[in-house]
């Protein structure tokens, strides 16, 4: 949209300036009656803000005037007072202008400016938390207010070590940072300080400003790990594009980091059973045999073949034989500590592989799991398994060995009998 502002004050217009481009306003600044005329003769506006007081005239006279111009199509007008008493409000016709508002008060401004425009700030497409560093409050305000508007949630601080603080202990989308800041820390080593992380939070998008680097700066500040860079005063419209831009970029990366890790589970884990096939099997073990042997402790391996699972196959079907190999998972699964980890082979046979876990242990853990199974009744079926237990703590360190060990004491287990534990 395309606004006419006239007015004399200089500081006055800036602030204007500010509060119309927060709403995708493009805005055309005069300072008196005469410049706005050639402008309303060369370009059409949506409305124009007047300041009552201008060289020659009164606001309202000047408004008069335009709106009784058919060639004005008749504009909108704001007439902007410097009376604090609303209630000295002269009153005006449609004819004489639309609206008049208070100078200093913002709210109102905002509000009627919000309405002129449909509020037509850039909206951000996704939700979303921004960490903002600014020591200017006046600033501050007025862009979070923006970022408000945008549907965005802030948290806000004036320098850098409660910037990073608030950083280490919450989750944000975005980073919107002033580069000059007050204290010990400047805005660059808060981008430096996010970038060295090793965590995913060095990642998130950093939207640097400033009004006082030249352009080498800027470019360092780049440079270090700033996504974009903004000189201020701010086009609170570009602010406000930017920011949707970064935070948009961010939620495309965590879906597709989550679709990733969807992915390697697809690839890591068994369909059927939902345990962790082969693939996820071999670095895992690797590295817990590596760690056992650097740091001095034992990893164990446990096998369990079912005992006469052919036979359910045959004569139940393999909706019931699922139903088996489902139900041994539940309780491998159940049955696991965080650092250990349960695989099914293929079949109907599994693995346990226990980190921090010497032989004893892990034939205690074996038998709580064979009790267990042999609970299991589907269609009236009964279910056992024969266990082959082996270790580390003999130094041996090499999974295919301690495998072929285990899979000797199921052979042991399955000929002394069936459903027991051997090692």
């Amino acid at each position: 949209m395309n606004v006419l502002i006239i007015e004399p004050s200089k500081t006055y217009c800036l602030l204007l300036e500010e509060l119309l481009r927060g709403y995708s306003v493009t805005p055309t600044i005069v300072s008196n009656p005469q410049d706005a005329f050639i402008e309303l003769k060369n370009s059409t506006f949506d409305f124009i803000c007047i300041s009552m007081h201008l060289s020659n005239m009164t606001g309202i006279e000047f408004s008069t005037q335009i709106k009784s111009d058919v060639n004005n199509k008749n504009p909108l007008t704001v007439i902007l007072s410097s009376e604090t008493n609303t209630n000295k409000f002269p009153k005006i016709a449609k004819n004489e202008a639309n609206y008049i508002c208070q100078k200093m008060d913002i709210d109102s401004l905002k509000s009627l400016f919000s309405s002129l425009t449909k509020n037509e700030i850039i909206k951000c497409e996704r939700s979303g938390h921004v960490l903002y560093v600014e020591d200017h409050l006046s600033v501050a305000n007025m862009t979070m207010e923006i970022l408000k508007q945008m549907g965005l949630s802030i948290t806000h601080h004036i320098d850098a070590n409660a910037a990073l603080t608030a950083f280490e202990s919450s989750n944000f989308d975005l980073v919107l940072l002033d580069i000059i800041l007050p204290g010990d820390k400047d805005g660059i080593e808060v981008i430096k300080q996010i970038r060295a992380r090793t965590d995913g939070k060095s990642l998130i998008p950093i939207l640097a400003l400033s009004g006082k680097l030249n352009s080498t700066q800027r470019i360092d500040a780049l440079k270090k790990g700033a996504n974009d860079f903004i000189t201020k005063p701010v086009i609170q419209a570009e602010l406000a594009a930017r920011v949707n831009n970064l935070v948009l970029a961010h939620h495309l990366y965590l879906q597709v980091k989550q679709q990733q890790h969807a992915l390697e589970q697809v690839a890591m884990t068994d369909h059927l059973t939902g345990l962790y096939n082969r693939h996820f099997l071999m670095p895992f073990v690797e590295k817990a045999l590596m760690l056992a042997k650097r740091q001095n402790h034992d990893v164990s391996l446990v096998m369990i073949d079912l005992d006469n699972f052919k036979p359910i196959n045959d004569q139940l079907g393999h909706d019931a034989g699922d139903e088996v190999l489902i139900a041994v998972a539940n309780i491998l699964q159940a049955s696991t500590r965080v650092e250990d980890i349960a695989v099914r082979l293929g079949g109907d046979e599994f693995l346990m592989v226990l980190p921090y876990c010497n032989l004893a242990q892990a034939k205690e853990k074996a038998e709580s799991v064979r009790k267990k199974i042999e609970q299991i009744i589907i269609k009236n079926a009964s279910v056992s398994a024969s266990f082959g237990v082996s270790s580390s703590q003999n130094d041996c360190f090499e999974f295919n060995e301690l495998l072929a060990s285990a899979d000797k004491t199921v052979y042991l287990a399955k000929k002394y009998g069936r459903n027991r534990v051997e090692n």
